[in-house]
């Protein structure tokens, strides 16, 4: 019997590598990877089907789960996860000097919904008392999905001639959130800054007081493929797990480098001191913190209209990874 022929696109990750060049197959199947942004291939995936399989944001997986009539089913591999508090940035006149100044306050945000919003929103509210309530919101572009605000929230699009780095700079807006770096905070340091600005302590400190570690994307397979053959799903998992571990394996050979960070030995060091030697897991239970986390924040931000339960979110031939 021959192999399964599918086809999946992801990001450009290390841990998918060992995929992207066949050396490492899911048994019964012959995959081909493509490669886009994942932006792309969020649109292509939920627009059209696209693909087979393919990197899908929490969000909106854990909304189309909540319509009831999702296309996939989830994955426990994760692709992407991000902590967040270096994407909170404040207009130096705006009088914000910590995080509860945020309270009342004009903030930019890409999109609502967006799974790092989710996040980053989700910790201003429950680590720093950001009531969401109180805000005057500015998004750059419509939700992908059609969501219903929280009662009580003021969203604004931002005018499509400007962006949130410019409004963010002139003082138009006091504060944004923002996942990529604003060209406002590199030119003008003296008008923008950080409001975590020694943020990679301050996610060491969430990550050790909370066991949360933000996952951004998960994997899908199309359900009908899933329907067709069942044996198909722990398969394809076994193999991310297996590119998984391989990457791991890599990064940490200091006889020649697998990425070009000179100091990735001691980069490697302080990250297992944080997290232990498996600092990247798959599968449900290595992170159901994080998943319960992620879920509450959907619901209570207005993308899911209940609480996704974790058996939700993957199928059972992988719930108990």
């Amino acid at each position: 019997m021959s192999d399964l022929e599918l086809t999946g696109a992801f990001g450009n990750y290390d841990r998918t590598h060992f995929l992207d060049t066949n050396s490492i197959s899911p048994a019964g199947v012959n995959l081909r990877v493509l490669k886009f942004s994942p932006s792309d291939i969020f649109y292509r995936m939920c627009r059209y089907e696209e693909f087979d399989l393919s990197e899908m944001s929490m969000g909106a997986h854990l909304f189309l789960l909540a319509k009831g009539n999702s296309p996939f089913v989830g994955i426990p591999a994760f692709p992407s996860r991000v902590f967040r508090h270096s994407m909170v940035y404040a207009n130096s006149n705006s009088g914000i000097k910590v995080p509860s100044d945020l309270n009342g306050k004009k903030i930019g945000i890409r999109e609502w919904g967006m799974t790092a919003v989710v996040w980053i929103i989700g910790i201003l509210k429950e680590e720093y008392g950001l009531d969401i309530k109180t805000v005057d919101w500015f998004a750059a572009k419509e939700p992908r999905v059609p969501i219903q605000m929280p009662g009580g929230c003021k969203i604004s699009l931002i005018p499509s001639d400007k962006n949130l780095s410019d409004l963010l700079e002139t003082g138009e807006i006091d504060a944004a959130l923002i996942h990529q770096v604003p060209q406002a905070f590199l030119r003008s340091p003296d008008k923008v800054f950080r409001l975590f600005p020694d943020y990679k302590n301050d996610e060491i400190d969430y990550y050790k007081r909370t066991g949360v570690h933000p996952i951004m994307h998960c994997v899908v397979l199309r359900k009908q493929l899933n329907q067709r053959f069942p044996w198909l799903l722990k398969n394809l998992y076994d193999a991310f797990e297996e590119s998984r571990k391989k990457t791991i394996e890599s990064l940490s050979d200091t006889g020649a480098l697998s990425a070009m960070i000179p100091f990735l030995p001691a980069f490697m060091d302080e990250t297992r001191s944080v997290f232990g030697n498996d600092y990247w897991p798959y599968g449900v239970k290595k992170n159901i913190k994080t998943l319960e986390k992620l879920t509450l924040y959907a619901h209570e931000q207005g993308l899911t209209d209940r609480v996704i339960q974790i058996e939700e979110l993957f199928e059972k031939s992988v719930l108990d990874k």
